[in-house]
C-alpha cells in the first residue's frame, strides 16, 4: 500500500478557508483520476431564495482552484445551489466555468419544475460545460411525522409552505432508478445524504460497473467514515464524500479502505488527491465476492418485507 503524505496550505480569502492536496500526483496515468472534494455551505434543506444572494459567486472559483490543480472532476455537497430551474441562470454560469477548466462538476441542487414540484437532484456537467447527467435522490430523508410503523406518513395539518421549508422530503419527487454514469475516465455512481444509509444503492451501482462512488451530503454531524470503508472493502470502488462546512467528513477515499485526504471539520475547504483505478479495475477482474455472489439467495432484497417483532 503506497504510504501517503498530507500536505496542507492555509489560505485567506473571504474568511478563514483551507487547502489540502495528498501527495499523490505520482500515482497518475491512464488509469488514476485526480479529483476534488469542496466541503462549503450555501443554500440548505428547506432555504428559500434570498435577494442578492448567489451561492455561485463561491462555488465558481473553487472550480477554478480544481482546474488550475490539474483535477478532472470536483464534487461539491447536497442542496448548495438552491431551489433553481434547471437549465437557468445558475447552471449557465457553473457550465461556463466546467468548459473553461475542462472539468467535470457534480454539485447539489434543489431542481424546481414548472408545475412547482422539486426533486433533490445531483448535476452533473461534462467537460464541454454540457449538462451530462442527473441524479434524483431516491430515499427522502424526513424528520416529521406520525402514525405506525414510524417515517410512514407525513404530519398532518401542514400545508405545503410548511413542508417546503421544514420537511421538504416529504413533497419531492423521488428518483426511481440508480444510474450509473459513464465519464471519460471511468464509471462513476452518485449517492445523495441518507441514499448512503442504505447497503443496496451503492452495492448496486458496483454490479452495474461503477468504480467511483460520489457521496453528496447537507447535513449536521459527519459524515460516516466507516460507511465508505465498509462500502469500498465491499464493493470494490473508490470514493469522494462531501458535506455542507456546518458539517463534516468530507474526504477522498482510495480502494481498498485509504483514506487519502479530508476536510477539517466545520470548515469550508478544498481537498484534492488522486485515485488509483488501475488497483480498482484489477481487483474486480479477480473478487471472490463477486465471483461467488449467490444471488438465488437474495431475493428478499428486492421486495417489501414487514419489519417487526
Amino acid at each position: 500500500m503506497n504510504m501517503l503524505r498530507i500536505v496542507a496550505a492555509v489560505l485567506m480569502l473571504h474568511g478563514s478557508q483551507v487547502t489540502i492536496a495528498a501527495d499523490t500526483d505520482h500515482l497518475l496515468g491512464p488509469d488514476s483520476v485526480k479529483v476534488a472534494a469542496v466541503q462549503i455551505s450555501g443554500y440548505d434543506k428547506g432555504d428559500l431564495p434570498r435577494k442578492g444572494y448567489d451561492p455561485t459567486d463561491a462555488i465558481i472559483p473553487y472550480i477554478n482552484q480544481a482546474g488550475n490543480d490539474g483535477a478532472q472532476l470536483v464534487v461539491f455537497p447536497e442542496y448548495v445551489l438552491g431551489r433553481i430551474a434547471v437549465p437557468g441562470t445558475a447552471t449557465e454560469k457553473l457550465a461556463a466555468a466546467a468548459a473553461a477548466n475542462h472539468i467535470y462538476v457534480i454539485i447539489g441542487c434543489w431542481e424546481v419544475y414548472d408545475d412547482d414540484s422539486f426533486a433533490n437532484t445531483a448535476l452533473i456537467f461534462g467537460r464541454d460545460g454540457k449538462i451530462e447527467g442527473k441524479y434524483h435522490k431516491t430515499h427522502a430523508a424526513v424528520d416529521n411525522y406520525e402514525g405506525s410503523p414510524p417515517w410512514s406518513k407525513p404530519p398532518s395539518g401542514k400545508d405545503k409552505a410548511w413542508f417546503v421549508e421544514n420537511d421538504p422530503e416529504w413533497l419531492m419527487k423521488r428518483g426511481n432508478e440508480i444510474p450509473v454514469f459513464q465519464f471519460d475516465f471511468g464509471k462513476v455512481g452518485i449517492m445523495t445524504c441518507y441514499d448512503g444509509w442504505f447497503p443496496e444503492p451503492p452495492r448496486i451501482m458496483s454490479l452495474k460497473g461503477a468504480e467511483l462512488i460520489v457521496w453528496i451530503n447537507g447535513r449536521g454531524g459527519s459524515v460516516e467514515e466507516f460507511i465508505i470503508k465498509s462500502i469500498m472493502f465491499q464493493s470494490h470502488v473508490a470514493m469522494i464524500s462531501t458535506n455542507q462546512a456546518y458539517g463534516s467528513g468530507s474526504m477522498i477515499a482510495d480502494w481498498p479502505t485509504q483514506i487519502v485526504a479530508r476536510c477539517p471539520d466545520k470548515s469550508e475547504s478544498y481537498i484534492s488527491a488522486t485515485i488509483d483505478l488501475k488497483r480498482i479495475r484489477q481487483r474486480r477482474t479477480q473478487s471472490r465476492n463477486f465471483q461467488q455472489r449467490r444471488p438465488d439467495l437474495y431475493d428478499n432484497i428486492s421486495r417489501p418485507i414487514a419489519i417487526g417483532p
